[in-house]
C-alpha cells in the first residue's frame, strides 16, 4: 500500500511539470468515469429485468409477493387471475388455502389472502387434455368433487375420471376412462380402463382420502352401477357394503352417494334404503346406519338433495350436510347440529358444499339448484359460529 501511494504521488508530480502527462492523466480519469457509468447502467437494467420477472410470476400484480401463486401461503402453483362465476365443490389445502371448483367455467381456482382468485387447473374450455403437463393448461369438464391427500396433492373428479395435481402443478389421470358406466366394475380392473362416468346428471362420482392416503371412490346412485371402490396399486377393488344390523341386515347397499373417511379409516356414505340415510362402513364392508337423536327426528330427511354431502373435520369426525346446516356424526349417531346463519339479509342460505380448514374455519357455498329460489350464489366462511360473506353472485335465472 505504501509503494502504491508513493507511485501515485510521483505520477501527480510529473503531471504538474509536464503538460502532455497532465492531458494523459485527464484522459485516464475520463475513461474510468465512463466505465463506472456503464457499470451503474448495467446494474440498473439487470434490476429492472429481475423485477419484471418477479412481477410476471406473480400474475402481473404489485401484490404478487403478498399473495403468491406458488408460495407457501397458497400451496399449489397457480396461474392467471380469474373471476369466480359459480362456486361448486370445495377443498382446503394443508396450508389452509381454499380451493373452489368453478362449475360454470370448468376450472379449479384458489382464493388468495386478499380475496382474489387464481387458476390452479383448467383453461376455461370444456374437454379432456393436458395429462403430464401443467394443470393450468389442461382442459376439464364437469368438476364434481375435490379432495386433498395428506401429501398435499389435489384430487379432482373430472367427468368420469379421477385426476391428481401434484405439488409441482402437474396433472395426470389415475382412474376412469371418461366413458359412461354401463355395468359394475370388477375387482382387479385396471383403474385407467374402468368406465366410471355417471349414467345420468345428478349422479356424480365422489372421492374421499383417508388420513393414511387411501383413495376411495363412490360411483354414484345408479342401482345398476353404484359401487364403493378402493384404489390400490393402479387397480380398483370393489368393497361390498353389507348391512350388519337392523331391518336391512344382510342386504348390500345398492346406492353409494357422497363419501368421507374418518380418522379411524371408516367410510361414511349417504344413500340407499330411504333417501337421506348415512351409513358407516368399515374397511371390511360392514355397514351400520347412522341414527338421529330424538331432537333431530323431524329433520332426518331434509337436505339440499336426497343424498348429503359429507366431509371430515380436522378433529377426524364426519359432518353431514342437512339443508342450511350440518350434523356431526360420532360412531353410529348424530351428536349435534350446526346451523348456518343467513349471511345475506332476506335470503335463506341453503348449504350445497362445505369444507374445513385446519384451524376449524368452515367454508360453505350455495349455488343455484341447492336453494334455487335464492337471488344470490354465496360463498361464506364460518369462524367461531360467525359467518362472513366471501363472495356472492346474483343468479341470472333464479327459480
Amino acid at each position: 500500500m505504501l509503494l502504491l501511494g508513493d507511485e501515485s504521488r510521483r505520477v501527480r508530480a510529473a503531471a504538474a511539470t509536464d503538460p502532455e502527462a497532465l492531458i494523459e492523466e485527464a484522459r485516464r480519469r475520463q475513461r474510468r468515469r465512463r466505465r463506472a457509468r456503464l457499470i451503474v447502467i448495467a446494474c440498473g437494467v439487470l434490476g429492472v429485468a429481475a423485477a419484471v420477472v418477479v412481477l410476471a410470476r406473480s400474475g402481473g400484480s404489485p401484490h404478487g409477493p403478498r399473495s403468491p401463486g406458488a408460495g407457501a401461503s397458497v400451496g399449489l402453483p397457480a396461474g392467471r387471475f380469474a373471476t369466480l362465476r359459480a362456486a361448486g365443490p370445495l377443498a382446503v389445502g394443508p396450508t389452509g388455502a381454499l380451493y373452489i371448483a368453478d362449475v360454470a367455467a370448468h376450472r379449479v381456482l384458489v382464493r388468495l389472502p386478499d380475496g382474489r382468485f387464481r387458476v390452479v387447473a383448467g383453461t376455461g374450455r370444456a374437454g379432456f387434455s393436458g395429462d403430464d403437463g401443467p394443470a393450468i393448461d389442461a382442459r376439464l369438464s364437469d368438476v364434481e368433487d375435490l379432495a386433498f391427500a395428506p401429501s398435499g396433492n389435489l384430487y379432482v373428479v373430472d367427468a368420469g375420471r379421477v385426476r391428481v395435481i401434484d405439488r409441482s402443478g402437474v396433472i395426470r389421470t389415475i382412474a376412469g376412462n371418461g366413458k359412461r358406466a354401463r355395468e359394475p366394475v370388477k375387482s382387479g380392473t385396471r383403474a385407467l380402463q374402468a368406465a366410471l362416468g355417471a349414467s345420468s346428471r345428478g349422479n356424480p362420482l365422489s372421492i374421499a382420502i383417508s388420513p393414511s392416503g387411501q383413495l376411495w371412490i363412490a360411483t354414484g346412485l345408479s342401482r345398476v352401477t353404484s359401487q364403493l371402490l378402493r384404489l390400490t396399486g393402479g387397480r380398483l377393488t370393489v368393497v361390498r357394503a353389507v348391512v350388519a344390523s337392523g331391518l336391512f341386515k344382510g342386504q348390500v347397499i345398492d346406492e353409494i352417494g357422497r363419501v368421507a373417511v374418518d380418522a379411524q379409516g371408516d367410510v361414511y356414505t349417504s344413500g340407499g334404503y330411504g333417501g337421506w340415510v348415512v351409513w358407516q362402513i368399515t374397511p371390511r364392508g360392514a355397514a351400520y346406519q347412522v341414527r338421529a337423536g330424538s331432537f333431530m327426528t323431524s329433520q332426518a330427511r331434509r337436505s339440499g338433495g336426497d343424498y348429503s354431502v359429507l366431509e371430515r373435520s380436522p378433529s377426524g369426525a364426519i359432518y353431514a350436510q342437512d339443508g342450511p346446516g350440518m350434523r356431526r356424526i360420532q360412531g353410529h349417531r348424530y351428536t349435534q347440529t350446526l346451523g348456518v346463519a343467513d349471511p345475506v339479509r332476506g335470503e335463506t342460505f341453503w348449504l350445497t358444499y362445505f369444507a374445513f380448514a385446519p384451524n376449524e374455519t368452515i367454508y360453505a357455498d350455495e349455488i343455484l339448484g341447492g336453494g334455487g329460489f335464492e337471488a344470490h350464489q354465496q360463498l361464506i366462511a364460518i369462524a367461531h359460529d360467525h359467518p362472513a360473506l366471501l363472495w356472492q353472485e346474483r343468479n341470472k335465472t333464479p327459480r
